[in-house]
């Protein structure tokens, strides 16, 4: 690639600092040796060898929750999710993802396509695909075992295709280096590969690891790929691009067209999603490796993140307390539990989520749409009162969210007491030191662990980028664009599983509160509502649905909200509320952020060997 030229000296840097962040977090790897090592002593050496490729492994939170700089994420928590209309980056730092939807910080910064973040988004992948490809050029000479060194090679192909995935969600087609590995002092001049043969290329190495990966991987190994995890990421491929943006989305023109997309629109390519799914089923089936986790009351939903060996995990990152860490509680939870906040939620995520009997509380203009007005109530639904909202809720908005008067672990004796958002409110009073929404994160959090907690209490809480209830909510997607009427039974059988894992009540009618006779649009409306609900700041799932179904360019110019809680009374104990809504974070879009621009010093590098994305 005489391209990626600057990709010379950041890669050697790139490399140094993971050398650094590992020394930091994994042990000790390299330890005082780090200062002028070279690939042959790393590989001479098996300890060093498997560290190098962990290095690999650390940057993975990166994709899932990261979205900017690399390594950061233990202590400067931030997920793509802030850049939608499910919750607000606390800092708003400019070096930052999110803010470049916001519309103050998009207009008032310029940011453009010199922004700091993309350059990094850019760098640090590819600084990966390069140690990928150095393992897998240099493994064969480490003394290792046969067998150790052909599974470290199957674990770097996979993280290579798991890394070209993230570039192409992204940035679209991009350059494919194969197993070269780039050598930090020359230069490259390797074009764009199209959409369609990113794709094609991600597609093959997928299939081919579905084949020679292992199906589990047992004791100190957990965590690592699996044909499980290669056979999902087949299947988030072609979901992805069946998706209405790549699959004749009709961005941009001329030669930079090929680059986002497919020229055309193809069902074919939504079958291709459904034929992975049913490989994935088919697998599964016969070996029972990953199922939905059912427990009372929906604590299966809870579990499914927060367990150590949780069988609905396919393809996840375990953080285990990593360098004594006690994230994701420190970096979600509020003040008075010893938490400092990065992202909040907003009060539109709050209403995604229906009452106990799955009916939704927004009325039915609100229903499923995006970016509407909140605080337009459902008067059918007998079970929501306004004045009340927290009550009778999914039991999933109780593993997802802390609110006012929300209960959860004191710092002193480990009893429980509430969390109070209101105005005024010592810590946590909304506007003051405590959340600008009113709300907390509570998702991914052990229900009885607080911020400052040992790194041995955290052990267990993973991210996942896939769990098999993603399996499931795709397959309802993919069937209902393929043929609605036909798979209509199907489709609403899968919502079924969803809704009574949650702990949603069945109803007279056993349908868990999922309305009759829903249109194709409605029923891919409602899809997208349940996964926005199920898999709240998971790897960014919400980002990535409003970027793939081409939802974003309804968030121009729309407000998200705050619950603002006002104490107005106090008897024998009993606090007394009233609450509004008011906006708080304004947001922006334009047609050409669905990709991200290629940086200006990589395509300034390339000397018009390397096409600019569409309005960049």
């Amino acid at each position: 690639m005489k391209k990626i030229k600057y990709l010379s000296f950041t890669l050697l840097i790139a490399l140094l600092i993971m050398a650094i962040s590992c020394t930091e977090t994994s042990e000790g790897f390299l330890d005082d040796k780090s200062e002028g090592i070279t690939i042959d002593q790393i590989f001479s050496d098996s300890l060093m060898t498997k560290q190098y490729l962990a290095t690999v492994y650390w940057q993975i939170p990166s994709v899932l929750y990261a979205p900017r700089k690399a390594g950061w994420f233990l202590t400067d928590y931030e997920d793509y999710s802030s850049a939608t209309d499910d919750g607000k980056e606390v800092s708003n730092n400019r070096q930052r993802f999110s803010p470049a939807f916001m519309k103050a910080d998009f207009t008032q910064n310029g940011i453009n396509a010199d922004f700091e973040h993309f350059l990094n988004l850019w760098t640090s992948m590819y600084s990966n695909i390069r140690i990928c490809n150095q393992v897998l050029e240099s493994i064969d000479g480490a003394p290792l075992t046969k067998q150790t060194i052909e599974g470290m090679k199957l674990e770097a192909r996979f993280l290579r295709a798991f890394y070209y995935f993230h570039l192409l969600r992204n940035f679209g087609g991009i350059p494919i280096v194969g197993d070269n590995t780039l050598s930090p002092f020359e230069n490259y001049d390797l074009p764009r590969s199209s959409f369609e043969e990113t794709v094609d290329y991600l597609a093959t190495e997928f299939t081919y690891l579905s084949t020679s990966l292992p199906d589990v991987q047992n004791l100190q190994e957990y965590g690592r790929p699996t044909k499980g995890a290669a056979l999902a990421m087949l299947v988030k491929l072609f979901h992805y691009a069946a998706s209405p943006l790549s699959n004749g989305g009709n961005v941009g023109s001329g030669s930079n067209r090929l680059l986002v997309g497919y020229d055309d629109f193809q069902t074919s390519r939504w079958q291709r999603a459904k034929d992975a799914i049913d490989n994935f089923y088919s697998y599964n089936n016969e070996k029972n490796y990953y199922e939905l986790i059912e427990e009372a009351n929906g604590k299966g939903f809870y579990t499914a993140t927060t367990s150590r060996s949780s069988k609905e995990r396919i393809w996840f990152w375990l953080v285990d307390g990593v360098g004594g860490n006690t994230w994701p509680h420190s970096s979600l939870l509020p003040k008075s539990r010893s938490g400092s906040p990065k992202i909040v939620p907003y009060h539109e995520l709050t209403e995604a989520f229906p009452t106990k009997d799955g009916v939704d509380i927004r009325d039915k203009d609100s229903q499923n749409k995006y970016y509407t007005s909140p605080g337009r109530y459902n008067e059918d639904n007998t079970l929501y009162d306004p004045d009340e909202p927290y009550l009778n809720r999914d039991p999933r908005f109780y593993y997802t969210f802390l609110y006012n008067g929300a209960m959860w672990r004191r710092l002193t004796d480990g009893s429980k007491e509430p969390v109070y958002t209101y105005r005024g409110a010592p810590n946590d009073g909304i506007f003051s030191s405590g959340s600008p929404t009113g709300y907390y994160y509570a998702k991914i959090c052990k229900t009885d662990v607080i911020g400052n907690q040992s790194n041995s209490e955290v052990r267990g809480t993973g991210l996942a980028f896939i769990r098999y209830a993603d399996i499931l909510l795709m397959d309802a997607e993919v069937m209902t664009e393929i043929d609605y009427s036909k798979n209509k039974t199907k489709i609403e059988e899968l919502l079924f599983k969803i809704r009574k894992r949650a702990g949603i009540l069945v109803g007279n009618d056993s349908r868990y509160g999922i309305p009759l006779n829903l249109s194709k649009e409605e029923m891919i409306d409602f899809i997208l509502n349940e996964r926005r609900i199920e898999f709240v700041i998971e790897g960014g799932n919400r980002f990535w649905d409003l970027q793939r179904r081409k939802l974003f360019t309804e968030m121009n110019n729309k407000w998200s909200h705050a619950a603002v809680w006002e104490k107005i009374g106090e008897d024998n104990g009993e606090i007394f509320f009233t609450w509004s809504i008011q906006p708080v974070e304004q947001h922006y879009f334009q047609s050409k952020m669905y990709h991200l621009p290629i940086p200006l010093k990589e395509y300034g590098s390339a000397k018009g060997k390397l096409l600019q994305n569409p309005g960049w």
